[in-house]
């Protein structure tokens, strides 16, 4: 039977969003600290019973630790040694901001955001937990959202908070599509305490969800060899402390990626002369990156992103030191194996899986083999290919498209959804890695809180048809404990 899930009448309007982990969790937070805008409703739609995790925080293995120093992950842009003081509180009074703490207990600290501030504020939050398959906008200026249960969600604002989706099939030919040896999904709990202890395994990709195999492998016993290829063969540089320099780039800087690319060369080369560290030149940009990236032509993102986009993740992209030290020790013994090339074959049979690639130096081809291969290369980015219903009929119906350059959806400024002739919905909008077409940088927590606080006022502005004043601080538990 269908049924609907709306605030009751006199409640007030309605804010649906769809998605749980970080994103939709702190901007259910953020919206509540608005104490001005009580009468909202919020209906938050998660297919999960947990709610924010997501994906990057769901692990709960201890060895995946957070890419960022504990000093830089508040949830909060106006409070930003919230995290560290919450866990000196809650897991070691001796957590200083340059820790790097484990991705399990940052899971905890977003559980613990959401339900302080739900537990003070009961019955402003509705949890339905399900997955929104359609959306149309109806004659009476509210949203219906359809689940795959048969109810239907009605608001007067709808925000897809989404997160990250599998990495895209691996086009191999040859790959069963029912195969007990490949994974793709790597984050799927358990799946590596059945490798065979001193075999090997094959993984695709050489970034961060490569190296979070890894260590999940390592923690289960397994002390095979483990080889790892990407068509360049990068792996994610090590943090390490540094001395901050000014950035480089200005309003006057090339827009096209040649011309940053060289321009960076000569920054890099000139801070190497005066005994700076190349991480110092690439941290300048983090507070410009987005702006960086939306002053390039459309042709020169793509040709960022064909040629560029790899070495940029490699250096960007850092793990904490001690991963860094552990990954340092497989490669000097062997146990760890890195190839550069491009698959050239793909078999499997009773022996293992079978890969042969064309070097990329060499251009010679290589064989592998493995007794079990990981789908490593990442979130898949492109919606056209992610086989989400509601992706699908936002398409269809045109009340979406997908960006320019297959990151994300189409957005404005705000993060309000583009339809298909290129304007701007009145009433649905997105955040967090969705956004990334349109940000470049838009997955990380420094970003992401931002992000979060500006929709949480413009939603509460739009619907209040006033200016609010500033959040409230955070409520936090007379026993906030672990």
């Amino acid at each position: 039977m269908n049924s609907k899930v709306q605030a009751q009448a006199g409640d007030g309007p309605a804010i649906a969003i769809i998605g749980g982990g970080l994103s939709g969790a702190m901007l259910c937070v953020q919206l509540l600290r608005h104490r001005e805008t009580a009468n909202i409703q919020i209906v938050l739609i998660e297919r999960d019973a947990a709610v924010g995790r997501g994906v990057a925080y769901s692990t709960p293995f201890e060895g995946h630790l957070l890419n960022v120093r504990a000093g830089n992950m508040s949830a909060y842009p106006d409070i930003l040694d919230h995290f560290v003081n919450w866990a000196r509180r809650n897991h070691s009074g001796s957590v200083t901001p340059d820790d790097f703490l484990s991705r399990p207990l940052y899971g905890q600290y977003i559980v613990n955001q959401f339900e302080n501030e739900t537990r003070v504020r009961p019955g402003k939050v509705r949890r339905v937990r399900g997955e929104a398959v359609s959306l149309r906008h109806n004659g009476s200026g509210l949203a219906e959202i359809r689940l795959s249960g048969g109810q239907t969600v009605i608001a007067d604002k709808v925000v897809l908070a989404t997160g990250h989706f599998l990495p895209a099939n691996l086009p191999f030919r040859g790959k069963p599509g029912n195969s007990s040896r490949y994974f793709s999904n790597p984050w799927a709990l358990n799946w590596p305490q059945g490798a065979k202890k001193g075999g090997s395994v094959l993984l695709i990709g050489t970034g961060l969800t490569s190296v979070d195999v890894i260590l999940e492998l390592r923690a289960c016993g397994f002390d095979g060899t483990i080889h790892m290829l990407s068509r360049r063969g990068l792996l994610p540089q090590s943090h390490k402390q540094f001395t901050p320099v000014p950035p480089f780039w200005t309003q006057d800087s090339p827009r096209t990626a040649g011309g940053l690319l060289h321009e960076f060369r000569l920054h890099l080369k000139a801070a190497e002369e005066s005994g700076a560290d190349w991480r110092a030149v690439i941290d300048s940009l983090r507070p410009v990156t987005q702006e960086v990236w939306q002053r390039l032509p459309l042709v020169q993102q793509k040709r960022f992103l064909r040629h560029l986009r790899s070495y940029w993740d490699a250096h960007r992209h850092r793990i904490a030191e001690q991963i860094g030290e552990q990954l340092e020790e497989q490669l000097r013994t062997g146990k760890l194996q890195v190839h550069a090339g491009r698959v050239t074959e793909y078999r499997e049979d009773s022996t293992g899986v079978h890969l042969a690639y064309r070097d990329r130096e060499s251009g010679e081809t290589t064989a592998l083999r493995g007794d079990r291969i990981v789908n490593c290369t990442g979130p898949d980015s492109d919606l056209r290919k992610v086989g989400s219903p509601l992706l699908t009929n936002l398409f269809e119906t045109g009340l979406a498209r997908p960006d320019q350059v297959a990151l994300g959806l189409d957005v404005a400024d705000d993060g309000a959804v583009l339809d298909a002739q290129g304007q701007p919905s009145t009433f649905l909008y997105t955040v967090g890695p969705l956004r990334k077409g349109k940000l470049f940088e838009s997955i990380a927590v420094p970003e992401l809180r931002v992000q979060i606080a500006d929709l949480a006022k413009l939603l509460a502005m739009d619907l209040r048809g006033s200016e609010t004043v500033a959040p409230e601080a955070p409520t936090e538990a007379a026993a906030s404990t672990l």
